[in-house]
C-alpha cells in the first residue's frame, strides 16, 4: 500500500482540518500530528506483518519496510503499541475517573453530614428539656386555624432569629389584633414564645390597649429560637419558604455593645516607671534630630494625601466614619481603628506609676474616674483627670447622659442621627479612643503620707514600664 492510499485509508481525503465534524476539536496541532504518526506507524506495522505472513519470511527475516524503505522509529513503534493496546487516552480517562471519584466522595460526605444533622435533630426532639416546646407546638397544631397561627408565630420567631441586632424584632405588642389571635387566642401560642426565649412584661403607657409585650433580651440564646423555628416550619412550610435562609443552629456572634464595659472586664494593670531613662543620660548629637530625605518625602506625601481628602466635599459624619470605622471594621481613610475593640486608657499617677484599664468607646467618661477611684490606695481622696491639657469632664453626675440626650434631639430635628451621635460625654467623645494617656492630679492634701497611690493588690502585680 503506497503512502497516499494509506493516508486516505486512515484520515480520508479531507483530513487537513483538525475539526472532527461533531462540534469538537481533536486537540492541539502537536497532539494531532502525534496521533497521525502513531496511526500511520500502526498501519505500516500491520501491513508489514501481513506481507511477512504471505511471503513466508522471504523479505529478510520478516523486517517490515516503511515509507521510503526505512523501519519505523522506536518512538513511533511505542506509540503504535499504545494505540494498539487502546491506551492512547489513558491520562484523560484517569482524570475523568478521579473527577467522578471526587464527586462521589463529596456526595457521600454531604449525605453523612445530613444524616448526622437529622440524628441530632431527632435527639433534640427526644430531649426532656424540649418537652414544653414540643407540647406547645402540638397544641398549636391542634388549633382550628393552625396554619395561620403557625405562620404568624414563625414570622415572629424567624425575624428575631435572622435579625439579632434589630430591636424592633425583639418586641411583640400583644395589643395588635392579629398577633393577639395567634399568641393569646391560640392554645400554646404564648407558651411557645416563652419557650423560645421571649418573656412577658407589662408596659402601661396610659393608653387603652393591652399593656402586655413579649420581649426578647439582646443577649438571649438563639438555640431555643432555632428549635421553635424548625418545629413551626413543619406546620407552615409555605411561610418558612419565604425566609431567605433557614434558621441557623448557631448565629454569628453579636458585636460588643460599645456603651457597656468590655466582656473581658477592665483588665486592670499597673506599671512601674523605669528607674533611669536612657535618653536622660545619653548625649544625642544634632544629627539625631535631623530628618532624612526619605522621612521628609514621606511627610510631604502624607500631608498631600490629607489635603486631597479634605478638599473633597463630604459630610462630617462620612469623614468620622472613614476615620474611625464606625461600622465595626478598620477605617479605610486612615487611622485603621477597630471600633469593636475596647479603648485602652492609661492613667499616670503623681508617683510615676501608670494604671491601665479597658473601656467601651461609648461608655460614659465618668467610668474612667470610677475605675481610677476604685484602684486608689486612699479612695477618699479627690483628684482631677486631664488629657492633652484638657480636663476629662462629664463624671457620674449625669452630665454625659443629659448632653447625649440633647444631641439626640437636635439630630432628630435635622432628620437623622447626625455626626457624633450619642458621643457627648463618652470615652470616645473625650478623645480617649482607641488609646490615651491621662494625667491624674490630687486636688486635696488629705493623705496619710504614703508614697504609693495605687492599692497594694495592684502594686503587687505591677510590671516595669517598657
Amino acid at each position: 500500500m503506497d503512502s497516499k492510499k494509506m493516508y486516505e485509508a486512515v484520515f480520508g481525503k479531507s483530513s487537513s482540518s483538525s475539526f472532527s465534524g461533531q462540534g469538537r476539536t481533536l486537540g492541539t496541532k502537536a497532539e494531532d500530528e502525534e496521533k497521525k504518526k502513531a496511526r500511520i506507524a500502526a498501519l505500516e506495522a500491520e501491513a508489514a506483518r501481513r506481507r511477512a505472513q504471505a511471503g513466508g519470511g522471504a523479505s529478510g527475516g520478516g523486517g517490515a519496510p516503511s515509507r521510503g524503505g526505512l523501519a519505523p522509529s522506536g518512538a513511533a513503534a511505542a506509540a503504535a503499541a499504545r494505540l494498539a493496546a487502546g491506551a492512547g487516552g489513558s491520562s484523560a480517562d484517569d482524570m475523568r475517573r478521579q473527577i467522578l471519584a471526587e464527586r462521589e466522595r463529596r456526595r457521600a460526605a454531604m449525605l453523612k453530614e445530613k444524616e448526622e444533622r437529622e440524628k441530632a435533630l431527632a435527639a433534640e426532639d427526644e430531649d426532656p428539656a424540649m418537652a414544653p416546646l414540643n407540647d406547645a407546638v402540638a397544641r398549636v397544631a391542634a388549633h382550628a386555624d393552625a396554619e395561620a397561627s403557625a405562620s404568624l408565630l414563625l414570622r415572629i420567631v424567624g425575624n428575631a432569629l435572622n435579625n439579632p441586632t434589630e430591636p424592633k424584632y425583639r418586641r411583640v405588642r400583644l395589643a395588635n389584633p392579629k398577633i393577639a389571635a395567634a399568641v393569646l387566642d391560640t392554645d400554646g401560642g404564648l407558651v411557645l414564645l416563652e419557650c423560645s426565649g421571649f418573656r412577658l412584661v407589662f408596659e402601661d403607657d396610659g393608653g387603652e390597649g393591652d399593656p402586655r409585650v413579649m420581649v426578647l433580651d439582646a443577649d438571649a440564646d438563639p438555640a431555643p429560637l432555632s428549635a421553635a423555628f424548625r418545629r413551626l416550619a413543619r406546620l407552615a412550610p409555605a411561610a418558612a419558604a419565604k425566609f431567605s435562609q433557614a434558621a441557623p443552629a448557631v448565629t454569628a456572634p453579636r458585636p460588643p455593645d460599645p456603651a457597656k464595659p468590655p466582656a473581658a472586664g477592665r483588665n486592670a494593670r499597673a506599671f512601674t516607671p523605669a528607674e533611669v531613662c536612657a535618653a536622660a543620660v545619653t548625649d544625642l548629637g544634632d544629627e539625631y534630630f535631623q530628618r532624612t530625605p526619605e522621612e521628609i518625602q514621606a511627610e510631604m506625601a502624607r500631608k498631600r494625601a490629607q489635603r486631597e481628602r479634605d478638599s473633597v466635599l463630604t459630610t462630617k459624619s462620612w469623614k468620622d466614619k472613614n476615620r474611625f470605622g464606625w461600622e465595626g471594621g478598620d477605617g479605610p481613610a486612615g487611622g485603621g481603628f477597630d471600633a469593636g475593640k475596647p479603648a485602652v486608657v492609661r492613667v499616670r499617677m503623681p508617683d510615676g506609676v501608670v494604671l491601665q484599664g479597658d473601656f467601651g468607646r461609648r461608655e460614659p467618661a465618668g467610668a474612667v474616674r470610677e475605675f481610677v477611684a476604685s484602684a486608689l490606695r486612699e479612695p477618699h481622696r479627690t483628684f482631677s483627670l486631664s488629657f492633652l491639657g484638657k480636663p476629662v469632664t462629664e463624671d457620674d453626675e449625669g452630665g454625659a447622659a443629659a448632653k447625649a440626650a440633647a444631641e439626640r434631639e437636635q439630630a432628630k430635628a435635622r432628620g437623622g442621627k447626625g455626626a457624633g451621635y450619642a458621643a457627648a460625654g463618652t470615652v470616645e467623645g473625650a478623645g480617649l479612643f482607641p488609646s490615651a494617656l491621662v494625667t491624674l492630679k490630687w486636688t486635696d492634701a488629705n493623705t496619710d503620707g504614703g508614697k504609693a497611690a495605687l492599692a497594694s493588690a495592684l502594686m503587687a502585680s505591677a510590671e516595669p514600664l517598657e
